[in-house]
Formats: C-alpha cells, structure tokens, sequence
C-alpha cells in the first residue's frame, strides 16, 4: 500500500472539505450572493399615501396626492430657509406649502397624512387656532397616527400649554414610538427656556 506524503495528504483533505461544503444544503455558487439593498436615504423618505392600495378607489385621489407631494416638497424648502435663518422666506413657502396640503384635504378630506401637514404648516404660520383643529382631524380620522401626536405636542408647547404637551409625550412613549425622543428633547427646551418655545430647536424651530 503506498503511503501519502504529508503534503498528499493536507491536499485530500483540503479537496474534501471544499466539496462538502459545495454540496451542503443551501450552499450558493461563489460570486452569485446578490448585493445588500442600498437603505433609502433621508431625502428620499417622503410619508407614504393612505387607503386602499388600488389609489382608484377614491375619485381625485391621484391629484390629491399630487398635491401633497408638491406641498410635501414647499416645506422641506421651507424647513431649509428656517434652519438658515431666511425666516421670511421661509414663512412665505409654508404659506405656499400650506395651500397645496389644504387642496389635497378639500379633494380627499380622508387623507388624515395632508390634514396632519396642514396642522404643521399653520403652526410654521403662527396659525395655532387652526393648526389644533387640523391636528384634531387628522386625529379623528387616524388616531394612532405618531408624527400628528407630535406635532400636536409641539403646537401645546408653542401656545404654553407643557402639561398637554406631556399628554402627548406619554401617549407617544406609551406605544413606543420614535417621535418620542424628537418631543421629549422640545420639551425640555421649552422648560429651560422658563416656557419659552426655542426657536433654535432641531427642525428649524417650532
């Protein structure tokens, strides 16, 4: 019998192990892995629409949504001039943005996303009398919509009212929402600030 050189014999066993592993169940074809999806960046992330997935459900609710997405992209413009210190500018775009959510809730008074945008802009505004009333509708018609809990926090805060600010704050802490930290940190502003709204907050101000 002849015998294998130790050199042979890491060989064999190198050869085993890979054939073994080529076969195992599942095993994939070297270089045929697919790449990992590319996560969405902040830019792209535009609040998706509501109802029913077939938008031909509801009449006008293609150019309710067109609406929305236009006014969606005012306000952005809007936060950036805020941020920037360009506040008259700034309150002219959420002026502007404000017309386009409040078209998208006259074709579509369901869509509670636009009500909600319509809350904001009026605070943005100085509005606060029909931000709480946008806010409320939103809230009507979708009740465990976050981002309208915090916004309705913010407007509580920006009219003096911290304790139904943290309402809305154990509302959101309570189903573990994300925006909880975003209100959280204006209501402690507000408080440092002896009950003064900062303007300087994350997002531009209030």
């Amino acid at each position: 019998m002849k015998t294998l050189s130790f050199t042979q014999l890491s060989f064999a066993v190198s050869l085993a192990l890979a054939l073994a592993l080529a076969l195992a169940p599942g095993a994939r074809a070297a270089g045929t892995s697919p790449p990992p999806p590319r996560p969405p960046q902040q830019s792209e992330i535009v609040p998706a629409a509501h109802g029913p997935a077939d938008s031909s459900a509801v009449p006008g609710r293609a150019q309710a949504e067109k609406a929305y997405a236009k006014g969606w992209e005012i306000s952005e413009e809007a936060k950036k001039d805020l941020a920037g210190g360009k506040s008259d500018s700034a309150k002219k775009k959420f002026g502007k943005a404000l017309k386009k959510f409040s078209e998208a809730t006259d074709i579509d008074p369901a869509y509670f996303e636009a009500w909600n945008m319509v809350g904001f802009c009026s605070r943005k505004s100085g509005d606060l009398k029909r931000a709480f009333a946008a806010y409320e509708k939103c809230l009507v018609i979708q009740p465990e919509y976050e981002p309208a809990h915090e916004y309705l926090g913010e407007a509580y805060l920006m009219s003096g009212d911290r304790a139904k600010a943290k309402e809305q704050l154990a509302w959101l802490v309570g189903h573990k929402s994300k925006e909880a930290g975003e209100l959280a940190t204006k209501i402690e502003a507000f408080e440092k600030g002896g009950g003064q709204a900062d303007s300087t907050s994350k997002g531009g101000g209030w």
